[in-house]
C-alpha cells in the first residue's frame, strides 16, 4: 500500500453531506486538500456557493470542487447527488455524511413530537439515506469504499434539555456500526466520529455567552472546545487506506469531556 504524505486522496472522489458549513466543509476542505475531487451538498444555496469556493480554494491544483443545495432526507436527492459526485471523479470513494441539526433544548417534557421526529429524520435518516445511495455506487464495481458518518459525544455521555439530539446522536453510532456489519462484504468500511463541542454555526450562539462557555470549558479537560479542522483530520484519517482495518468504530474526539 503506497500512500504519499498529504495526498492520500490523489484520484478519489468524496461526497460530503452537511458541506456547506461547519465540520463537512471543514471536512470537504481537508479532503480536497489531499487531492480527493469532492461534491458537497447542503441545504442553502447561497452556503453552498461559498463553501465550493472555499474547497477550491484549498483543493490541490487540477482537483474538482463542485456541489450543489440538496436534501438529505429525500432518497431521490441522495441518488443524484451520489451520481453529481461520481461524474467529477472515476468513481465515488468516500461519503462524509455530516448533516445534522440542533435539538430543541428544552426539558423532555415540552419536546414538540414533530420537532423530536425532524431531529431524527435529518441526523439519523439522513445518514441512512446517504450511505444506501453511496452504498449502492461504491459496491457496484467490486472496489467498495469509505463512509464516515457525524455522530457526537452527546450519544455516549448525555446532556440534560437535550433528548432528542441525544437520541438521534446515539441512533447514528448504532448506525454506523450495524452498516459497518452489512456492507464488510462489499468491501465498504463504515466509521463515526463522535465530537464534544466545536467551534461551529450551530454552536456559536452558546460558546458566545460567557457564562454558558465557562460551564462547558470546566467540564473539558483540555480547556478549551475543538476547531471543525481537528474533527476533519479523524475524518480523513478514517476515510484513507490508513484505517483499513478500522470498521464499525465510533471515535470519541472531545478534548477528554468524557474520559
Amino acid at each position: 500500500m503506497e500512500l504519499r504524505d498529504g495526498q492520500r486522496f490523489l484520484g478519489r472522489t468524496a461526497l460530503v453531506t452537511g458541506g456547506s458549513s461547519g465540520i463537512g466543509l471543514a471536512a470537504a476542505c481537508r479532503l480536497a486538500a489531499e487531492g480527493a475531487g469532492v461534491f458537497l451538498v447542503g441545504r442553502d444555496p447561497r452556503k453552498v456557493v461559498s463553501a465550493i469556493e472555499a474547497a477550491r480554494a484549498a483543493a490541490l491544483p487540477g482537483v474538482a470542487v463542485d456541489g450543489e443545495a440538496a436534501d438529505v432526507t429525500d432518497p431521490a436527492a441522495m441518488d443524484e447527488a451520489v451520481a453529481s459526485a461520481a461524474r467529477i471523479g472515476r468513481r465515488l470513494d468516500v461519503l462524509v455524511a455530516a448533516a445534522g441539526i440542533d435539538g430543541e433544548g428544552k426539558d423532555v417534557l415540552e419536546l414538540d413530537p414533530d420537532v423530536f421526529t425532524r431531529v431524527l429524520d435529518i441526523n439519523v435518516r439522513g445518514l441512512l439515506l446517504a450511505t444506501q445511495s453511496a452504498a449502492r455506487a461504491m459496491s457496484a464495481d467490486g472496489e467498495g469504499g469509505s463512509v464516515v458518518l457525524v455522530a457526537s459525544v452527546n450519544a455516549f455521555q448525555t446532556e440534560r434539555r437535550f433528548a432528542d439530539y441525544n437520541t438521534s446522536k446515539g441512533g447514528a453510532v448504532l448506525l454506523a456500526r450495524s452498516l459497518a456489519l452489512d456492507l464488510a462484504d462489499r468491501r465498504i468500511r463504515v466509521n463515526a466520529v463522535c465530537p464534544g463541542y466545536v467551534r461551529t454555526p450551530m454552536t456559536e450562539p452558546s460558546l458566545a455567552d460567557p457564562a454558558t462557555l465557562s460551564e462547558i470549558l470546566a467540564h473539558i479537560p483540555l480547556g478549551r472546545v475543538a476547531e471543525p479542522d481537528e474533527i476533519a483530520a479523524a475524518i480523513a484519517f478514517l476515510a484513507s487506506d490508513e484505517a483499513a482495518y478500522i470498521t464499525g468504530s465510533a471515535v470519541v474526539i472531545d478534548g477528554g469531556r468524557s474520559a
